[in-house]
């Protein structure tokens, strides 16, 4: 099948990936600059998708971590980044809101970007790891240094499929691909056809490991993909069964199906009450339907 049509729709146009630069990099160039005046040890860092040039477009939110050395207290690690990402929105003319994770990091928006600002520790592997944001760093330059020039195309594909199947996101509500995930697969099968291909014949507990790190049975889960900047994580633990099966049923129809393209936009939903009616008279079958109102939940 011939991508570029889809490819087309996907990427991010010229106009944003200059907004992207034009933004990210004078939120960078601030806050470094900061730095250098005042003495702190500290680093702005951009990592995320928009750092490996794998978003798709319209998903151009910009992370940027402060990075302090390992040996800051991490009180200072707190005040201080969040001093830092305090004063970019005053500047920059973003609302300051704090969110938590391992510890406090800042969202905003500036210019039409979602930003957040997160504080961290400078890491050179994942023993040194003191946060679980701490990896984020290794995870950006990990894939800037093995995606293959033109492969970042094959990880919009693949997200884009995944989102279109129900099968992409990490976050709990969705227990999908988290985003690395999709760069490592294809950074380890090389195209986003030879990604389904290999996932229609998954079995529970496949093992990836980019790095031959032979960790992978301290983990059961459907999927193990050891990160290659961390032996002891697996970076599909947040894959649920049901997610895992729904994205290799999902490569299975894909590569069997002659209407492929039809995977890559959302499915129509919409209804005609007479072609209700005529599946109901198919069936043969009575429909009881039940009304309830609606409780006052508080």
């Amino acid at each position: 099948m011939d991508y570029k049509l889809i490819l087309d729709e996907i990427k991010p146009t010229e106009d944003e990936k200059n907004r992207v630069r034009e933004v990210s990099g004078k939120l960078l160039e601030f806050i470094n600059d900061k730095c250098h005046i005042e003495g702190i040890d500290a680093e702005a860092v951009l990592v995320g998708s928009v750092a490996k040039k794998t978003y798709l477009r319209g998903k151009s939110d910009i992370d940027i971590f402060i990075s302090f050395p390992l040996t800051t207290d991490k009180k200072d690690l707190k005040q201080i980044g969040l001093d830092l990402a305090h004063q970019c929105c005053d500047v920059f003319n973003g609302e300051p809101h704090h969110q938590f994770a391992s510890h406090p990091y800042v969202t905003t928006e500036i210019d039409g970007f979602e930003i957040d600002f997160v504080p961290c520790y400078r890491i050179d592997d994942g023993s040194q790891l003191k946060s679980a944001v701490d990896r984020t760093i290794l995870h950006t330059k990990y894939v800037q240094a093995n995606l293959d020039e033109g492969q970042n195309n094959e990880v919009l594909l693949l997200k884009r499929f995944m989102d279109m199947t129900g099968t992409y996101g990490s976050e709990f509500k969705v227990g999908g691909f988290a985003g690395y995930l999709c760069e490592l697969l294809i950074i380890k099968y090389g195209t986003f056809e030879s990604t389904l291909k290999e996932a229609s014949n998954w079995q529970f507990g496949h093992v990836i490991d980019l790095k031959d790190y032979g960790t992978a049975k301290m983990f059961k889960d459907p999927l193990v993909c050891i990160d290659p900047t961390d032996k002891n994580r697996n970076v599909g633990a947040a894959l649920r069964l049901d997610k895992f099966s729904q994205f290799i049923q999902s490569a299975r129809n894909y590569l069997n199906s002659d209407k492929k393209i039809e995977y890559f936009y959302p499915l129509n939903k919409s209804l005609d009450k007479n072609d209700i009616l005529n599946e109901f008279k198919v069936r043969a079958s009575n429909v009881i339907a039940i009304g309830f109102d609606i409780p006052q939940i508080p």
